[in-house]
């Protein structure tokens, strides 16, 4: 396990985290990951009639200077038993999401944390998809969120025993 110093108490939170705790309640057959297993796992699960969502963080930054929040670049990928499936899941995708665009919302992270959240719209994605699936199911988007630390987190600065100049 990874051991990281007593005084660090946390950051931003994990985007890909914070998702499944809202989507995976949402979505009763539809397992929500952060990566799609091979074809030979998830073929079952099509063919059971249940699907993947999958939430992926492609990048993104700190904006620190103007808003003191992470700001994810999420790519949301739907694989249903049927293209028209995934994009029906997709579709699904879209309008939650959109609910946080012109108003900020306050989701509950897997652990129970509150984290303040928000959605830009829907971006240019990657012009790669981030695996080696070669699916015509498989419905891609990728959207802006953003995210903001939770309350009480310290200054790392004095932390580390920087000198001032």
């Amino acid at each position: 396990m990874v051991t990281l110093p007593q005084w660090y108490q946390g950051g931003y939170p994990d985007i890909e985290k914070l998702l499944r705790a809202l989507l995976q309640p949402l979505l009763s057959d539809v397992n929500v990951v952060s990566w799609i297993p091979k074809p030979d796992v998830y073929q079952a699960e099509l063919d059971a009639g249940r699907g993947y969502l999958r939430t992926y963080r492609t990048g993104g930054a700190m904006n620190l200077i103007a808003q003191n929040r992470d700001e994810p670049r999420v790519q949301f990928a739907a694989l249903c038993p049927s293209r028209d499936e995934s994009w029906q899941l997709i579709e699904f995708i879209r309008q939650v999401l959109s609910c946080f665009i012109r108003e900020t919302g306050v989701l509950l992270n897997l652990d129970g944390t509150p984290v303040k959240f928000a959605a830009e719209g829907e971006i240019a994605g990657p012009q790669l998809i981030p695996e080696l699936l070669q699916d015509d199911k498989l419905v891609p988007i990728t959207f802006q969120l953003f995210t903001w630390k939770p309350k009480g987190l310290p200054d790392y600065r004095a932390a580390l025993n920087l000198p001032d100049l």
